[in-house]
């Protein structure tokens, strides 16, 4: 029969240590890539949340603009419709 050499317990703290190793720097890798693909998906949601809520402010803004044009047409145009019926 084919006889094999004992396996000293070195050799296996060894071969422990190294898979350790190679899974660590592997995971570290793999952690990284996922950990900047989520970095820059979050960059994007806030920058995607921040112009929703600019467009939102700016939006209102402008409606309160028009609405106060709207008013003070409104007030000229009743103020010019007293004035013509007091000349006539």
């Amino acid at each position: 029969m084919d006889e094999t050499e004992p396996v000293s317990i070195r050799d296996t703290a060894k071969g422990i240590a190294v898979r350790a190793g190679v899974l660590g720097v592997v995971g570290l890798i793999v952690f990284g890539f996922v950990f900047s693909l989520a970095a820059k998906m979050a960059s994007g949601i806030v920058k995607l949340l921040v112009g929703v809520a600019l467009f939102t402010i700016g939006g209102g803004a402008l409606a309160y603009k028009v609405k106060q044009a709207q008013r003070r047409l409104q007030e000229r145009r009743e103020r010019g419709a007293d004035s013509a019926s007091t000349i006539m």
